[in-house]
């Protein structure tokens, strides 16, 4: 799924609820900022490694704020099943 598609699909966002969605089987695909500090993921990527789910780092917070029409960064965005 290509940061186009955010603009339309069922999103969470923020590293917490993204995680919740994960681990819940809701989380379809997740797209995790570049410039995040990796100290702050590990239990998103740990719970993303669990579901099977690779997720997406090509995109910057600014950026994915912007996806999802946040006025603020976003430091991980999930679309929902």
């Amino acid at each position: 799924m290509s940061l186009e598609k955010l603009h339309t699909a069922r999103t969470v966002a923020g590293i917490h609820q993204v995680c919740r969605a994960v681990e819940s089987g809701a989380a379809e695909m997740v797209f995790i900022a570049s410039d995040v500090d990796e100290r702050v993921l590990g239990a998103l990527l740990a719970a993303c490694g669990d579901a099977g789910i690779i997720p997406d780092r090509t995109a910057t917070k600014a950026a994915l704020g912007e996806y999802v029409r946040l006025d603020v960064g976003a430091t991980a965005v999930a679309t929902l099943r």
